[in-house]
């Protein structure tokens, strides 16, 4: 988790508007510009692939998580976690398989996920809004399916830290600054905080790729294309 709390982002934040006052509780509403900023910064930089034009994609060990659900007799589908970006693998652990992905059209075009003489174990999956519909649809009750996902984050207050490393507290202040002087028309200072963040970003884009070279695993060509084989 993060190493700065919320009221710790914002007064940075604030520091780096020259302590104005005025946007700590502006209009009728009186809004914290400095909260929306810092939270806006922090739901971008955790749900989008690339940020500001970073080349590289963005990954967050912390956001990779897990949650399960029963399946239920004669029931096509099971509910997708409410803080689910997206769904990574389907396991159902009843059974020890893992679920392949389909398409939407794909499940729609078999004819019989409505019939029950056709229930069984499933080994397919595909995502529909608030539920993962399974294919074949489940004949029995109580089997675990487990969900592997990536978590939305949701929106920090008080002294609250964010789900993702220490390491990106910096990069969340320097994106909420580029939001923060697009809004007041500095456009300069916002060039600067691009410049800046991206800077930052793709020193930490690929660290955790790092934990891969760890793996005894190589690559080969298929046995098709080795000589002598054609």
């Amino acid at each position: 988790m993060g190493a700065l709390g919320f009221d710790t982002l914002k007064e940075l934040l604030k520091f780096r508007a020259g302590n104005r006052a005025d946007l700590d509780a502006a209009g009728a509403s009186s809004l914290n510009y400095y909260g929306i900023w810092i939270n806006s910064a922090y739901r971008q930089l955790c749900t989008q692939d690339k940020v500001l034009g970073l080349k590289k994609n963005l990954f967050f060990p912390e956001l990779m998580t897990s949650g399960t659900d029963t399946t239920v007799d004669g029931t096509a589908y099971i509910d997708t976690p409410s803080d689910c970006l997206y769904v990574e693998d389907i396991f159902d652990t009843t059974n020890g398989r893992n679920l392949d992905w389909i398409s939407w059209s794909k499940y729609l075009d078999y004819t019989d996920r409505t019939t029950a003489a056709s229930e069984g174990d499933p080994t397919e999956w595909t995502r529909r809004g608030s539920r993962i519909y399974l294919h074949a649809t489940p004949g029995t009750t109580g089997d675990t399916i487990t969900i592997y996902y990536k978590k939305l984050v949701s929106d920090l207050s008080g002294t609250l830290t964010t789900d993702i490393g220490a390491e990106w507290d910096d990069v969340i202040i320097e994106l909420a600054a580029h939001r923060m002087f697009n809004w007041l028309h500095e456009y300069d200072k916002a060039a600067k905080c691009k410049e800046v963040f991206l800077e930052m970003a793709v020193g930490l884009a690929d660290v955790y790729d790092k934990e891969e070279k760890d793996s005894d695993e190589s690559w080969q060509p298929s046995a098709a294309y080795m000589p002598g084989r054609r």
